[in-house]
């Protein structure tokens, strides 16, 4: 199952990080709900791996950017929410990032449950019962 999330999160980042050069900040919903229909296997995996994908996402470009013009944005945006240090803002902008890869992904985990009827193949143990 481990493994599972890691993949999810990984697929999210990736395609997350290849949208980002011309499509808008909420491409990473949509990118979360097809990867929760196709790869996850319940709902706290889809949960975890769209959170971990989607919080490495937003971390990784919110640094980037905050690095790229020496931290001087981050600052003057903390000054405006009551002196907070660029590193916390820099994790609260993961950390919505993570819910909005995280919420998307259990949204398509859900509708997957909700609109495809589950496969009626028995397993070994109720072939040998008959």
């Amino acid at each position: 199952m481990m493994k599972n999330t890691l993949l999810s999160a990984l697929i999210i980042f990736v395609l997350g990080n290849l949208c980002l050069l011309g499509l808008p900040w909420w491409t990473l919903a949509p990118i979360a709900f097809l990867v929760g229909w196709f790869f996850a296997r319940g709902a706290w995996a889809a949960f975890f791996g769209g959170f971990i994908g989607g919080f490495l996402l937003w971390y990784a470009t919110a640094w980037f950017a905050d690095s790229s013009n020496g931290g001087m944005l981050s600052a003057k945006v903390g000054q405006l929410f009551m002196g907070v240090e660029a590193s916390q803002l820099l994790l609260v902008t993961g950390a919505l990032g993570g819910l909005l890869g995280a919420l998307g992904a259990l949204t398509g985990r859900w509708a997957k449950e909700m609109l495809v009827a589950p496969s009626r193949k028995r397993n070994y143990l109720q072939e040998r019962r008959r």
